[in-house]
């Protein structure tokens, strides 16, 4: 099936079907390249997605490989002047890296992470004037946020302890390096099952013996003195730093049970409300590196005093943004304990 078909019209009105095999293979290079990044960088290249569709420049460096990408297969392409081309390009590239990449290890690999910051960033996002992008932005949208919630679940699942493979040591050498490589590669898969399946266990008791506590480690008092905003965002953030993968949905309902209805307020409105709260819920984020993305951590980057708001007409309750709360908390938890792990 040829995924360009859809979004060729974009940029072409009549796209001839040498054109959108062209592209095709264009997105196809664009979509090995992004899977081969590291979880760092795979979250620095969904932000300059996230503001490239909004209108914003593509960086130097990714501007320069998706224009390889495009000229491999189209000698005369240039970025300068087909700019849009090249963004639809690489956004479907990440669209087709969400749907179609596999689920390994500990779920964070350059796909999760990519799809994890598109769905932050994209969620919060006006709506694109132009029909044909805002097709192309919500079908990214929601590709990233089914990922996220497969990836997940995926991640979590406990392995099967295997039995000790064969251990074949040598009778002349008992304790030399050859038996210690038999003995390691014999009990290696073992372990590793072992310490997977502890470090699982060591999420849920760490999350559970938090979430029945009721007590605001950010605050340092009882979750209910809290006013519901600041009381959603603290529970949000906490609960993440209790993550040792994605946050499912299960996660999000736990984190959220206390949180009633409330009015629907936007970015700028939250930060109002927050007010004195915001100091002690900007805290745990001042000076690290998710500042430098604000579109991917919209929530995290307006707590700072001296923060400069992104503009965003999203309007939210309470548990939604306490929601957002857990998902920019988690991707910089993972990011921070899993980063170049993967």
């Amino acid at each position: 099936m040829s995924i360009m078909a859809k979004y060729a019209r974009i940029f072409w009105a009549e796209p001839t079907d040498g054109d959108v095999a062209a592209r095709n293979k264009s997105v196809e290079n664009l979509r090995a390249q992004f899977g081969a990044l590291d979880s760092r960088k795979a979250i620095e290249v969904a932000a300059a997605l996230v503001d490239a569709l909004a209108g914003g420049k593509i960086p130097p460096d990714l501007s320069k490989t998706i224009e390889k990408a495009i000229s491999d297969e189209s000698p005369a392409f240039q970025m300068s002047g087909h700019e849009q081309q090249g963004i639809v390009c690489a956004a479907v590239a990440a669209l087709d890296l969400a749907r179609n990449a596999a689920v390994n290890g500990n779920g964070w690999a350059a796909p999760d992470a990519m799809a994890a910051a598109l769905w932050s960033g994209l969620a919060l996002q006006n709506p694109i004037d132009r029909a044909p992008v805002e097709v192309l932005r919500t079908d990214l949208l929601d590709a990233c946020r089914h990922r996220v919630s497969a990836v997940s679940r995926q991640a979590r699942a406990r392995h099967d302890v295997p039995d000790v493979g064969k251990l074949t040591i040598p009778e002349a050498e008992p304790a030399g390096p050859r038996a210690q490589t038999a003995y390691k590669r014999a009990t290696e898969p073992v372990i590793k099952a072992l310490k997977d399946n502890a470090e699982l266990d060591r999420e849920e008791i760490d999350f559970l013996w938090w979430a029945l506590g009721d007590h605001s480690e950010l605050f340092d008092c009882p979750l209910g003195k809290k006013a519901v905003f600041s009381r959603a965002i603290a529970v949000g953030m906490e609960g993440a730093s209790k993550l040792r993968r994605l946050p499912s949905d299960g996660h999000r309902h736990v984190v959220l049970r206390q949180i009633g209805e409330s009015e629907l307020l936007a970015l700028a409105g939250l930060v109002e409300k927050l007010g004195e709260d915001k100091a002690q819920l900007a805290q745990g984020f001042a000076g690290t590196w998710a500042t430098a993305y604000p579109s991917v951590f919209p929530l995290i980057s307006a707590l700072p005093a001296d923060a400069k708001l992104r503009e965003s007409a999203v309007s939210l309750d309470a548990r939604d943004w306490g929601a957002r709360a857990l998902l920019e908390g988690a991707i910089v938890r993972l990011e921070d304990k899993l980063g170049g792990t993967t």
